[in-house]
């Protein structure tokens, strides 16, 4: 009986410090506001028109973190032969693992089918980066997660090799940079499937910890 009662108290207080951060008061925002303040709850935004799903399954996890893994493995081992110019150079790039507080705030951004990033997302152990895709379909949800994934992956194919020593913004390229950010260890997302009135929508949001795409700053450790 004691045992139980030190199970409920430690459960309670792990209860108490996951409430007790505070979205409103972050101070890596700079004063931007953070996608959990502005939305603390799940409802979906009236962008969404009627929303058909907005959940990702432990198999949809499991399959992003792989295709995400797949993509940077292909790098990290010089397989990459495409670039504007390429080939890409072979490096170090760390597997990355699944993140349930990312994830959460991707879902809560991805809750109001706004096509366009949000001000801040970052948690306490890191700043975090953020790829956002799209598919609009006539008749049905045909959008493939692992095919978004790719699209922001295909990127590649305008990427300066020489560039990875010292990250530029480029047109086209920097959903693929932070796929592959060298630094970065953690991605969670979240979906939306709604329909606009028009079209079958599907809205893929993935958070990444640490951020990747700083400024001038070496994309991952070329071997």
């Amino acid at each position: 009986m004691s045992r139980l009662c030190c199970l409920i108290v430690i459960m309670a207080s792990l209860i108490l410090i996951i409430d007790a951060v505070d979205y409103c008061r972050m101070n890596s925002c700079g004063g931007k506001p953070h996608t959990m303040c502005l939305f603390p709850t799940r409802k979906p935004g009236a962008a969404c028109g009627k929303l058909h799903s907005n959940l990702l399954t432990p198999t949809d996890k499991q399959n992003i973190v792989i295709a995400h893994n797949r993509w940077r493995n292909i790098v990290a081992s010089g397989k990459e032969k495409r670039g504007k110019p390429g080939p890409q150079p072979a490096g170090v790039i760390p597997a990355l693992a699944w993140d349930e507080d990312l994830a959460e705030i991707a879902q809560r951004w991805a809750n109001q089918c706004d096509f366009n990033h949000d001000k801040c997302r970052n948690l306490d152990k890191f700043t975090a980066g953020q790829n956002l895709a799209i598919q609009k379909d006539s008749a049905q949800y045909g959008a493939s997660i692992t095919d978004m994934i790719q699209m922001w992956y295909d990127e590649v194919k305008d990427f300066n090799r020489n560039d990875v020593k010292k990250f530029k913004f480029g047109k086209d390229i920097g959903h693929y940079t932070q796929l592959v950010w060298g630094t970065t260890t953690h991605v969670g997302c979240g979906i939306a499937k709604y329909h606009d009135g028009k079209w079958f929508t599907t809205y893929l949001v993935c958070n990444y910890g640490p951020a990747g795409n700083w400024l001038n700053t070496q994309i991952y450790k070329t071997k």
